[in-house]
């Protein structure tokens, strides 16, 4: 599960230099953490960061609340203790939901990756 947690986080650099588009739309209160500007984050390629994105909105229509975790806790930095604030929920609960999404978009980019390699 590591390797996912690594992946959306290079994906959220790679959603925040794309800000301007879709995300930049996203949650109230989430957005009042700004985005960090630094040099030495991990980048990926848009191919990688697209799939990423993919899996991502795949999540949107199976859980709303959290799509909306996910792109607060990896494009726009919010901690889960701040957000489980927001929500008015233990932070054990947005952790727990972390999770289930993390491997939800796993399984989502194990599964593109699967069908891109079968043909």
């Amino acid at each position: 599960m590591n390797n996912i947690k690594i992946s959306l986080e290079t994906w959220g650099n790679w959603a925040r230099c794309n800000l301007g588009t879709e995300y930049s739309t996203v949650n109230i209160t989430f957005q009042e953490a700004l985005p960090m500007n630094s040099s030495n984050l991990r980048r990926i390629d848009d191919k990688e960061g697209m799939l990423i994105d993919a899996a991502v909105a795949g999540l949107k229509c199976f859980d709303l609340l959290a799509y909306k975790l996910i792109v607060a806790h990896y494009v726009y930095r919010v901690s889960q203790n701040r957000l489980a604030k927001e929500i008015g929920k233990a932070q054990s609960y947005v952790a727990n939901l972390l999770r289930v999404a993390e491997a939800f978009i796993a399984g989502q980019i194990f599964s593109y990756t699967e069908t891109a390699t079968a043909r």
